[in-house]
């Protein structure tokens, strides 16, 4: 009886370790003749949906990155990329009391990485908006990735532009030596810089003079209490910049940092005289941050993901703002056989297929696979990126890709289900079904983390990634297996 009992003991130590907050209904008793530990097997169902039929208005893109280019894939079809940004000032700046002029000023987007064709030759075009964007938190539309600065009175295609030039991700001015140092010292390849001086201004008035940087400087000269602030810089000197891709495609841009910079010509004493005649001149930069407005638009080929999305025998992610993956799990089934019982632990995988862009021949440049993904019903997605959430694994979970396995995996999910049990129990049946009411997706997700790790916050994956999953709703597709581990006490027999 001794050994009946510390194999009871074990048992339940066992089946515990499974999620140390395991929830459901029923006692466990650490009593041989009480204990009833199975499992079971349950099948989920899949298939592939478009973001936009998730959220009309695209992924939300509150983001401190911000992506510039085009890129078509023979897949997954056109995907195009541009961003919206306010220029930070900071809080009391002053030029140089004896400042002469602005000599020059440019437009700086430094990228850690990027998608595509390195040489591919393309063409960037920066616009000055014709009216500041007040970011007062309240307007969460501002940060949708179908949000249109034309339509909403923000920018005028028909001014003449600020600048154009021409780029490509590899600067030939460089040597790859030079390119190798620079990368490493900071981890940026050398900025796209624009000169914004080479154009008149759609905002420079016709009495003043054309070049960018004169302007500016008449309007520090006009009143420097424009300067003052970003609110006072933005609604009297610069509401902000449209940067957009003209002509080309071949590769993205992953834009980690966005400077404005002036160079400033001003005097000081000659020592030998003492006079103040001696020029100097210096690099001053205004940076895009977080307390400003930034985000990023972009748009897909709705042809080709309606194609995609209408293919059964497997699903799709794809990022960004294209494919994610809806599963429907089989909660009336799942109650009716276990809807008294404790649920201990419900896992299930998520099994990746070679990449789809691998098998296209015609395309030398292979999307990434997503590296993590979020776990959500499908009714609380917006709420969730738009109120800045974490995941919990209770209601919400993150998986990672594993190399190894090929697969994501969840293991918690019976806190939810359990929870979903609860509300069958006390709550009136949805008008749709406790299965369509609690309909999951995975989406892919950048993680935030802390100095130690820790995953601190979510943001939908805005970079170029893929996967193709095990799974499908059609006749060749396959069901997602739910492995069930619970226990069952003796007066639930």
């Amino acid at each position: 009886m001794k050994l009946k009992f510390l194999a009871a003991v074990g048992l339940a130590a066992t089946l515990y370790s499974c999620d140390d907050t395991t929830t459901g209904v029923g006692e466990f008793v650490a009593d041989a003749d009480e204990i009833t530990a199975s499992a079971q097997t349950f099948e989920a169902t899949t298939k592939t949906l478009k973001y936009t039929d998730l959220n009309p208005d695209g992924v939300f893109s509150r983001t401190s990155s911000a992506y510039l280019g085009k890129f078509t894939d023979p897949d997954f079809g056109t995907y195009t990329t541009d961003f919206i940004t306010q220029i930070n000032c900071t809080e009391g700046f002053e030029f140089p009391e004896t400042t002469q002029e602005i000599v020059a000023t440019t437009l700086e987007l430094s990228y850690a990485s990027f998608f595509g064709d390195s040489l591919a030759p393309m063409r960037v075009r920066v616009d000055m908006l014709d009216k500041a964007i007040d970011d007062t938190g309240e307007d969460l539309n501002l940060y949708y990735t179908s949000y249109d600065p034309i339509e909403e009175g923000y920018y005028n295609p028909e001014k003449p532009e600020l600048a154009e030039q021409d780029y490509a991700v590899r600067d030939n001015s460089w040597t790859d030596e030079e390119i190798d140092s620079i990368k490493s010292e900071n981890g940026y390849y050398p900025p796209l810089v624009i000169d914004l001086d080479k154009k008149k201004s759609s905002g420079i008035k016709e009495d003043e003079a054309g070049a960018f940087s004169q302007y500016l400087w008449n309007k520090y000269q006009e009143n420097k209490d424009y300067f003052k602030d970003a609110y006072s810089f933005i609604h009297n000197v610069l509401p902000g910049f449209y940067v957009h891709t003209t002509s080309g495609e071949g590769s993205i841009l992953y834009i980690g940092d966005i400077w404005l910079r002036m160079k400033v010509k001003y005097l000081v004493e000659r020592p030998s005289t003492g006079a103040m005649d001696s020029v100097v001149y210096t690099s001053i930069p205004f940076a895009a941050t977080n307390e400003v407005f930034m985000s990023t638009r972009l748009s897909n080929s709705e042809e080709t993901l309606n194609s995609l999305a209408g293919e059964t025998e497997h699903t799709y992610l794809k990022t960004p703002a294209g494919l994610c993956t809806e599963v429907k799990l089989p909660l009336q089934e799942m109650y009716d056989a276990l809807g008294t019982d404790t649920l201990n632990s419900v896992s299930m995988a998520f099994t990746k297929y070679k990449n789809a862009s691998d098998n296209s021949a015609s395309s030398p440049y292979k999307m990434g696979t997503p590296q993590n993904l979020l776990l959500i019903r499908k009714n609380e997605v917006k709420d969730f990126f738009e109120q800045r959430k974490n995941y919990d694994s209770k209601t919400t979970f993150l998986g990672t890709y594993s190399s190894t396995t090929n697969s994501y995996s969840f293991s918690q999910v019976n806190r939810l289900i359990s929870q979903i049990f609860s509300d069958m129990r006390t709550k009136e049946e949805p008008t749709e079904g406790w299965d369509e009411y609690n309909t999951m997706v995975l989406i892919p997700v950048k993680t935030e983390t802390d100095s130690q790790g820790n995953t601190i916050g979510l943001s939908h994956d805005l970079e170029v990634n893929s996967a193709k999953l095990i799974g499908g709703e059609g006749e060749e597709g396959k069901k997602i297996k739910m492995e069930v581990i619970y226990t069952k006490p003796k007066f639930n027999k």
